[in-house]
């Protein structure tokens, strides 16, 4: 019976799953079939995380957790296919990766709404943790209802407190902002360099230490939200 995350033995699945599946339900079939016939060795659903299997109450958001073991071909892969593959998958998910003699742990988080009377899922953040050993069993099942137990898990991959999706997309747009910043702040510094005029390079120089200043009480504010 395989483990890995020594997770409780009724969350057990443990099943292949046949590439052709994930080729039924894409829009895309050919190009699919072949990204996971070059990429991936085999595809495997080792966990089912649901209050029945783990004897939590129900979320509001999340009703099921399904946790995938992928064997990539190479030693090195892009996150990208698996962007195309969790939007094939209408539950919350997490990827065991195994490429080489390296293992990752992936979450990409979907948000869950029901539009006139559709359920809907839209891919919003995802967070990666690298190069992990699975004997210090890096995820542990903490939260009384299902909704605390995925986004304890999402605490665990990412390094920050997160309780619900809001606090998720915070902390997205807080790293998108400051990223901005830095580029802008790096676009200053060249136009200092390149600027003959002295009042010129004053009033750069001045917008640049502004711009810094901006930059360090935001990732106060994202140092404030980490675990």
């Amino acid at each position: 019976m395989n483990n890995p995350l020594q997770f409780p033995a009724t969350t057990i699945v443990d099943k292949l799953i046949p590439k052709a599946q994930f080729v039924k339900a894409s829009s895309t079939p050919t190009a699919l079939r072949s990204l996971l016939a070059e990429e991936f060795e085999e595809i495997r659903l080792l966990y089912v995380l649901r209050p029945d299997t783990i004897n939590v109450a129900e979320g509001n958001e999340v009703k099921e957790i399904d946790v995938f073991l992928f064997r990539c071909k190479p030693e090195h892969y892009s996150i990208n296919p698996f962007c195309g593959i969790d939007d094939l998958i209408p539950r919350h998910t997490i990827y065991i990766i195994e490429h080489g003699n390296h293992t990752d742990l992936l979450m990409q988080h979907k948000r869950r709404s029901v539009v006139a009377g559709t359920v809907k899922w839209s891919r919003e953040v995802s967070r990666l943790l690298t190069d992990i050993d699975l004997a210090t069993r890096p995820l542990q099942i903490e939260g009384q209802n299902l909704d605390r137990v995925y986004f304890n898990f999402f605490s665990q991959i990412s390094g920050y407190r997160i309780d619900n999706s809001a606090a998720i997309t915070e902390i997205k747009e807080l790293e998108n902002r400051i990223a901005k910043m830095k580029r802008e702040a790096e676009n200053l510094q060249k136009r200092v360099r390149n600027e003959k005029q002295f009042n010129r390079q004053v009033e750069l120089n001045s917008q640049a230490r502004s711009l810094k200043r901006n930059i360090s009480e935001l990732e106060v504010q994202l140092d404030n939200l980490r675990k």
